[in-house]
């Protein structure tokens, strides 16, 4: 596939899967839009993106997605279109955990951050930006899924109720684009990967016996390739969609 110009936003793109996704899409010509709340390491991310074709350019969005609003993702979808005349894509990659801990024993104010964080802003960002999504010869929105969006588990709280959440909303704005629009929405499960998350749910586990976030990279350039335009699916569990890019 072609990315050389395409436009991308990735939120959480100050560490882990966000940060490899931006500095990859970045080497293969892409321009890249990092959206964080961390405005040192937003900028740290920024220096590591390639430059290498001259009619590249990247965006830092400093944003805090607890705090979304009609009106700042307005202002984001503003100073999106005062750079460039349309957006390819949008990766809803930034999450938070939360308290790993009962729903009898859970803080409102933190039950309120993760699902304003995880499930809020995605819906407020897709709503927002779909108007210049519809621009792109190509247009994909890619939200992030996790294995606790299928079956309810003990002290995963909020974290799970967002991916629920998630994973409804990605259904529902794929079924209503479906007939009216070229925009594909993609569901995708990235599994068991190394980041800092993975890390803080299981301090037990061995980060060698897992992969890295760059094993990633081939799964979300199909999401971006012409094959995917032909797919019925819209839910992809990484163990599978492997499996499907290796083969072809």
């Amino acid at each position: 596939m072609d990315l050389l110009n395409k436009t991308i936003l990735i939120t959480g793109a100050s560490d882990g899967i966000g940060e490899v996704l931006a500095v990859e899409f970045s080497k293969l010509g892409s321009n890249i839009i990092l959206l964080a709340r961390d405005p040192s390491k937003l900028d740290k991310v920024y220096d590591r993106l390639d430059n290498s074709f001259s009619s590249q350019k990247h965006l830092i969005l400093q944003a805090d997605l607890n705090l979304l609003s009609n009106e700042s993702a307005h202002e984001i979808l503003r100073a999106i279109t005062e750079e460039f005349t349309c957006l390819d894509g949008i990766i809803h990659n930034a999450a938070i955990l939360g308290t790993m801990t009962t729903l009898e024993d859970y803080e409102l104010s933190k039950w309120d951050e993760v699902l304003n964080i995880n499930l809020r802003a995605p819906f407020l960002l897709t709503k927002t930006l779909k108007s210049i999504l519809e621009d792109s010869t190509l247009p994909r929105i890619i939200f992030t899924s996790s294995g606790v969006a299928n079956i309810g588990r003990a002290f995963w709280g909020a974290y799970s109720v967002s991916k629920f959440g998630l994973k409804g909303l990605a259904e529902i704005f794929a079924n209503e684009l479906e007939t009216t629009s070229s925009i594909k929405v993609f569901n995708f499960d990235p599994g068991a990967t190394q980041t800092k998350m993975r890390a803080s749910a299981r301090p037990a586990e061995d980060p060698n016996s897992i992969k890295t976030p760059d094993a990633l990279m081939d799964c979300y350039l199909w999401f971006f390739s012409e094959e995917s335009s032909n797919s019925t699916e819209r839910y992809f569990e990484y163990a599978d969609l492997s499996k499907k890019v290796t083969s072809t």
